[in-house]
């Protein structure tokens, strides 16, 4: 069985918790309760494996409450998303109660289930779902400006995955030379994508088995002569050297191992990647307005 997932509930009835942390298990997701907010959020603070919270919809603020709070779970919510954004991680949550009635208002900013057998199957499953698509609202966190040319269409959405693996990578200062691979995979998955998505790199510069030719790309991207191809349109020289650099370096270091570190190229080329995404819409807006 593959690692349970490790998930936070808040609520102050110990004996709910106690019979759903029973349920959890079966469904593979082992779940650490506590019974206030302030505990729960200082828990949640200290141990950066929990991967989603789920939260009862009234519940006590803090430990020496001796009566349920209708803030709780908007005071939750925010701490949350503020939590978020200062770690730049991304965590998932969702209001679990038995008085959805009180709740509806709440509907479109947060997913709510009823406490009731029938939903409680549904609610595993959504958490599941929430928790395989984390590592994509951690990366846009930081990195938003990237993600334009996808949500533009002028880069493939069957490269997203691609950019998150290596921003993940970076945020968890893996750099190992596996990660430079993933970069190559970018750079041409951005040649293809200015080849089938937008008509700038012109197909004689891609090989029969429908990959880029990278030398013959990047000078293309350059505005220089590729094999009797130009440009010949604006490109900055920054821009002009980000093409280079990314290739030259990506292409670099194909004999050392996957398990090697190759820290100081993959940062650099990170944000080489970063100034090509952010350059982009704005450089098809102007030349190649009609493809998006």
């Amino acid at each position: 069985m593959s690692k349970p997932l490790r998930v936070l509930l808040v609520d102050d009835k110990k004996d709910y918790c106690e019979s759903l942390s029973g349920v959890a298990r079966h469904n593979n997701i082992q779940l650490e309760y506590k019974l206030d907010w302030e505990t729960g959020f200082e828990f949640l603070k200290n141990d950066l494996s929990i991967e989603f919270v789920i939260l009862d919809g009234k519940g006590k603020i803090e430990a020496d409450q001796e009566t349920e709070k209708d803030n709780f779970v908007i005071r939750a919510m925010r701490d949350i998303d503020t939590y978020s954004i200062q770690i730049g991680k991304h965590i998932p949550y969702c209001v679990n109660t038995g008085f959805i009635d009180r709740f509806e208002a709440l509907e479109g900013n947060v997913k709510i289930f009823e406490k009731k057998d029938s939903e409680r199957d549904l609610m595993f499953k959504y958490i599941a779902e929430q928790i395989a698509i984390s590592n994509y609202r951690t990366a846009r966190i930081d990195f938003e400006e990237a993600f334009v040319a996808f949500d533009k269409g002028i880069i493939s959405r069957d490269f997203e995955s691609v950019l998150v693996s290596i921003i993940i990578a970076y945020k968890d200062r893996d750099y190992r030379k596996v990660n430079l691979n993933a970069q190559r995979d970018f750079l041409e998955g951005i040649f293809i994508s200015l080849n089938r998505e937008i008509p700038c790199i012109p197909q004689a510069l891609f090989k029969g088995n429908g990959l880029p030719n990278h030398e013959s790309c990047t000078r293309f991207m350059e505005d220089r002569d590729a094999n009797g191809h130009k440009l010949n349109k604006g490109v900055s020289q920054e821009i002009k050297s980000a093409f280079r650099k990314l290739k030259e370096s990506t292409n670099g270091y194909s004999h050392l191992s996957d398990e090697d570190i190759v820290k100081t190229p993959f940062c650099a080329n990170t944000f080489l990647i970063m100034e090509i995404l952010e350059w982009l819409p704005e450089f098809v807006e102007t030349n190649y307005k009609n493809h998006i």
